[in-house]
Order: C-alpha cells, then structure tokens, then sequence
C-alpha cells in the first residue's frame, strides 16, 4: 500500500459537521476533486455520498486523522452508526440559514431521520431542493471544486448537469416561539447517539416522540403554511415508516406490550384464531407478529393458519377438468397457494409446473375440427388467439406502422408477435412491406385468414378474448392508411 498523502492545506472540522460535508470543504480548499482527494487519502469514493457518513470504519477514520494531523477520536462525532438506518439510504435535510452562516457545511444531525427543526434558527427543516424537489445529497458529487458550497448536488438521470440550486438562499420556514416542536428537537438533540446500541437509542427516541409523532391539532396546521405542512407531513412519515429501523422497533415493542402469553394463548390457540387475522386486527406485520408468538414458545401451525377443509371432488373437478391454477383455487377459498397444493397431493393428483405452464390458456385444446393452423397458434401458447386477431387486423393494413396505429402498440412488439405465431405454425404468413411496396400474405397466410373468418372459429376467439378482442378496421381507416402509405392498395 502506498504511503497515505499529507495535504499541505487543511480545513478544521467545524463542531457538529459531517463528515462528508468536511470532506467536500477539504477538497474545495485544495481545488480538487472529491473523489481524487478520497483517493489520495486511501479511500475509496463510494457510490452514495452517506455512505461517508455511515460507512466509513474506525480504521479509516484514524488513518485520516493521522494523516491530517488531528487528534484521535477527533472524527468520531462526524460519523453515525450504519444501524441506526438499516438497509435505507439516510435522507439529509438543511436548514437555509445555517447553510449561509457557515459558508455551505451540513450537520450531522441533520442526516437522523428525527432531525427535522433548527433550535438555532427555530424554523423546520427542508426535505427536498425547492428546485427539482430531491433531496440534495444523495449521489457522490466530483468536482465540487468548481460549483459554490451550499449548491443542491443532484444530478437528474441522463442529464449532464446538476441542479446547481443555491440551497442557502430557499426560503425559511419558521415555527411559533415556544412551539413544542422546538422543545422536542431540543430534547432529541441533546441525545447521545456515539457509542451506544441502537435499541437504547429507538427507545429514548420514541419516548421523546409520543407527542410530535401524532398528528398536529387543526390549530397547529392552520399556523404552518404549505410549504411548511408538506415539510412536517415529510418528517412525519421519515420518521415513523416501518421500513425504517426505528420504525420497525417501534413495531416490535407495540407487539411485545400487545401479544401477551395470555392474549395469544386466548386467541390463538383456545379461540383457534390465525395469526394472520391476529396481526390484520392488529395492524401489526404478520413476520412480527409470528415472531413474537415463536419468542414465547407458541404453537404455530403449517403456514400460521389453520388447516382449510376443502371438498375433494370439487377441488378435482376445478384442478383437473377446469384446469384452474392452484393460486386461483387459493384466492377463491381464501387460503394461501400450499394447503391446495398439498390437499392435491394427498389425492394424488399430480401438480403442474408453477408459473405459466399452469395456466388454462397453455393447457387448453381446441377440438379436431379446428383447422390445423389455428391449433397450432393456440394450443400451447398464452396468447395465441390474440395473436390471430391482430394478424387479421394486420393484413387489412398496408404496413406494420398503420397496424400500430390502429392497435395503440409499438411495430416492435407487432413484429415480435407475428414472428411467435410464424414460428408456432412454421411457415411464413405474409411478405413484408418494402418501399411503396404494400404487405401481402403468402400462401399459408392466405389460408389462414380464409380460416380466420369462420363463424365458428370467430366464435371461439371471442369466448377467449372477452371484451378485450379488437373489431377490424373500418373501410375509411384502411383507406386513410393506404392514401398515407402510397395510395396502392393491397392486392
């Protein structure tokens, strides 16, 4: 490993900053890139730029405090533990002012999702640019050199440049003095959250929490304006959606105080109720709630509900003769997909393979009077007979893109569907438009369509259509396709 770089030029961490935001000032005041300083500095640049705030190991962070000549331990409060967010990306909200007092750095508290008003400035935090309405850092910037600090650094995809929004100048959004949002971000800021197990702090979080996390009175709301309802309303779900670690904490402990011993041995196994319709009642995810009923040592049957009586020559006649899929029969009966299946098996009926195989549509067979060809495109296939019709359709037109038109779809996927019903029937069913040549059928496309305009065959495709078939074109609309293709008609 090469030997770690000394910059000549230095920039103090200011109190509270984060990492990533010093980082950027480092690499403004050296005029270079951020991802050549993370380089120089043996580090390197990572795809999303929280990840310097919460991906970042201790040994990184004595090499660089070695390296830039600051004390030991110096670095720790620039960075947050990764399990305080989990799997999600952390979103970072700002304040405008403090952006303009310090010249462009962000704090790293503004990076918890409870963070969401500035004590300094008693004002709610913004969520999002003003501007594109994303939230400012999420991509790893590269030559922050060369754009002001304080700029929102999204890139929006397939643009070449960034947003560019002078952030310290968007629009405060101030509370009433005294206002108990204010004293409740006091109280979370003065939380230590450095070197303590993420339960501890969710739990001191919530307790915290129990006002502010419930909607705000009619009188509250009326006193914000839009602006600042949407950034709370922001706040709001950030901090108290499911999918985030304290959001699933919250979840447990709700379980735990609600699924006693004695209410899940009362309702679940005296009552015989599911644990499914336990955690439906409940509002509580069904993984938690199973959860809890294992930590407490609960019988829990095959599946977590119980076994579904099923009457077996009607679960014969619907899987065999009807050739419904399992899942169908499940949605009927309201049980999940395993019990049909393994009453099935008790019976001795063989399963189908899952997925598309299954489906009435590729077991299906059309009786021996059908034409050949037309058994061919059918049997076997999801979309055989929609394929017909559009084929149908498409020899009234003089090319693919009249027939697109018509159809609302794109000539790819027409092209692609004729050269699946071609393949199916094995033989080539029409010659393709060139120049102001108009399409034609061959041979076996001729045959085809006299086949296709068999009363008893087009009674057939709309049984398996429904209300989706398309009705052929009108003697105008193929006219206005042939003047715009060449004025020749088909022959």
């Amino acid at each position: 490993m090469s030997e770690l770089r000394t910059l000549t030029i230095r920039v103090t961490p200011l109190p509270g900053e984060s990492m990533d935001s010093w980082l950027e000032a480092l690499a403004r005041r050296c005029w270079m890139p951020l991802p050549s300083l993370l380089s120089s500095l043996q580090m390197p640049p990572p795809e999303r730029i929280h990840q310097l705030v919460t991906g970042l190991s201790e040994q990184h962070l004595r090499t660089l405090e070695e390296g830039l000549r600051l004390p030991a331990g110096r670095l720790d409060q620039s960075v947050a533990q990764a399990d305080l967010f989990g799997r999600r990306a952390p979103r970072c909200r700002f304040c405008p002012q403090c952006l303009e007092e310090t010249q462009g750095r962000w704090m790293l508290r503004w990076w918890l999702p409870w963070t969401f008003v500035c004590t300094r400035h008693q004002a709610l935090l913004h969520p999002v640019c003003p501007r594109c309405k994303y939230p400012p850092r999420q991509t790893m910037p590269g030559e922050v050199h060369r754009q002001p600090p304080g700029q929102c650094l999204h890139k929006p995809t397939r643009q070449r440049l960034r947003c560019g929004t002078d952030l310290s100048a968007a629009r405060p959004l101030p509370l009433a003095p005294h206002h108990h949002l204010l004293s409740t971000q006091e109280q979370l800021d003065a939380l230590p959250v450095h070197g303590h197990a993420a339960d501890s702090v969710f739990a001191n979080v919530d307790r915290l929490l129990a006002r502010p996390t419930t909607p705000l009175s009619p009188g509250d709301l009326a006193a914000l304006d839009a602006t600042s309802r949407r950034a709370w309303e922001q706040a709001f779900n950030d901090v108290t959606d499911p999918a985030t670690p304290l959001g699933r904490w919250r979840l447990r402990e709700r379980a735990r105080m609600i699924l006693t011993p004695e209410f899940l041995h009362r309702e679940h196994e005296k009552s015989r109720k599911a644990l499914r319709e336990i955690a439906e009642d409940l509002r509580l995810p069904r993984r938690i709630v199973h959860e809890r009923a294992k930590e407490l040592g609960i019988k829990i049957q095959p599946g977590g509900v119980r076994p579904h009586q099923f009457d077996d020559d009607w679960l014969r006649d619907q899987y065999v003769v009807r050739l419904r899929s399992g899942s169908d029969i499940s949605r009927e009966t309201g049980t999940s997909g395993m019990p049909v299946l393994r009453r099935l098996t008790a019976l001795g009926i063989p399963i189908r393979p899952a997925g598309a195989y299954s489906r009435r549509d590729m077991l299906a067979k059309l009786d021996e009077s059908v034409p050949l060809d037309i058994r061919a495109a059918v049997e076997g296939t999801l979309h055989g007979w929609r394929r017909l019709n559009r084929f149908q359709i498409h020899m009234a037109f003089p090319n693919a893109t009249a027939t697109a038109t018509y159809l609302n779809v794109k000539p790819n996927t027409l092209s692609m569907q004729f050269s699946q019903l071609e393949r199916a029937i094995g033989a080539e069913l029409f010659h393709r438009s060139t120049g102001h040549t108009p399409q034609r059928p061959t041979t076996q496309g001729a045959a085809l369509l006299h086949h296709l305009t068999d009363e008893h065959i087009q009674v057939l495709m709309r049984q398996a259509l429904g209300p989706s078939i398309m009705p052929m074109p009108k003697p105008e609309a193929i006219a206005a396709a042939q003047t715009s293709f060449g004025g020749k008609p088909a022959p």
